[in-house]
Formats: C-alpha cells, sequence, structure tokens
C-alpha cells in the first residue's frame, strides 16, 4: 500500500500554545489576527483519525499476506509442470490455469488496494473537513481573518531532506499565535465530552 504520504504526514512534530488574551491583544491593535496551524500535528493527535488509519494498515497488511499466500500456491503448483512434457495438452492446460489465476490475483490485488486506498482519501478528506470547521469556528470567536499552515517539526543539521524541507517552509517566524493545540482538543471526542459536561 502507498502510504509514504501518511508517513512525511505525521513525522515527529513540536508546538506551542496560544493564548486567548494574545488573540484579544492583536485583534485591539490589527483589527484581525493572522494565526498558524500544524495540520500535520492535528491529524496525528487526532484519536479517530488514528484508529481508522490503523484499521486501513491492518487490512493492508491482511490482504497482502493473503496474496503472498495464494502467490505461493500459485509457485508449488507451477513446480508440477515439470512432470509434462512441453507441448503435451495435459501441460499446456495446466499452464493456461495458472497463467489465468496469476491474472485473477494480480485484478484482485488491484481491487482491493485501491479500494483501501480510496477509504484512506476518505478518512483524510472526514478529518480535514472537520478540522476546517473548527478552525473556522474558533476564527470567528477570536477575530482572526488568516490561518496559515505550519510545519512546527524539529530539524536536524545532519539531515539534509529536514534541512531542504525547512528552508522551503512558508512560515518563518511567528509570534505563538498558534491554533494546533486548541483545534486537536476540540477535535478530540473525549476532550469536547468533558468540556462539554463541565458546562
Amino acid at each position: 500500500m502507498k502510504s509514504q504520504s501518511i508517513k512525511s504526514l505525521v513525522a515527529g512534530l513540536v508546538l506551542t500554545f496560544v493564548s486567548l488574551p494574545l488573540f484579544a491583544q492583536q485583534t485591539n491593535n490589527s483589527g484581525g489576527v493572522v494565526a498558524i496551524l500544524d495540520v500535520a500535528k492535528v491529524f496525528k493527535e487526532n484519536p479517530n483519525f488514528g484508529t481508522k488509519m490503523k484499521e486501513i494498515k491492518a487490512e493492508a497488511d491482511a490482504l497482502k499476506a493473503r496474496i503472498q499466500q495464494q502467490q505461493e500456491e500459485i509457485r508449488k503448483e507451477a513446480a508440477g509442470l515439470e512432470q509434462y512434457n512441453v507441448g503435451t495438452p495435459d501441460r499446456n492446460n495446466l499452464e493456461a490455469s495458472l497463467e489465468q489465476r496469476q491474472a485473477a490475483l494480480r485484478t484482485q490485488a488491484r481491487q482491493a488496494e485501491t479500494d483501501l486506498l480510496n477509504r484512506e482519501a476518505g478518512i483524510y478528506y472526514d478529518t480535514y473537513t472537520k478540522m476546517q470547521s473548527v478552525v473556522t469556528s474558533l476564527a470567528n470567536q477570536y477575530g482572526i481573518s488568516l490561518v496559515m499552515r505550519f510545519d512546527s517539526a524539529p530539524i536536524s543539521r545532519d539531515n539534509r531532506p529536514e534541512v531542504i524541507q525547512a528552508v522551503n517552509r512558508t512560515i518563518v517566524y511567528h509570534h505563538k499565535v498558534d491554533l494546533t493545540e486548541m483545534v486537536i482538543q476540540a477535535m478530540n471526542p473525549a476532550t469536547a465530552s468533558t468540556g462539554q459536561n463541565n458546562k
């Protein structure tokens, strides 16, 4: 399964928490606040997203094992071709049968992989749209006029890809107007439930 995007998206991240007074102060000074959001951190810390992605990974692993088992069975049967002379009806029939099974297995694997990838995309979509809704609500509540994507992943000087990625970051400096923790808490069912019970 092609999940490199997942690995790069949920790399280890660190962020700072923004206080509500800071929102109010900047709103009074500038008429609107520009905030940042570590989208990768939000996805990584979302329990619902994590659970569903683990389910997808488990299904992908099971699919891989099942396909490998069937391939091994076909290989074992293919070893039996040696008992027949080339061009004999028995050998031709067995070769045709093995080729059909191999083609059917490839088709099955492709269809199953496509299904898993589509479901994975749906999980990303659902999580992202929920995040957008939470961000919109917070922005309206605190007078935030713009929320920019931010990457708070630590950078290792000796890791060239990390350095190049950091050099290309959109945000070079921010003054801790970070929505990430607030969004994570709002999207966490347990946190949201606790907050509602306390009201």
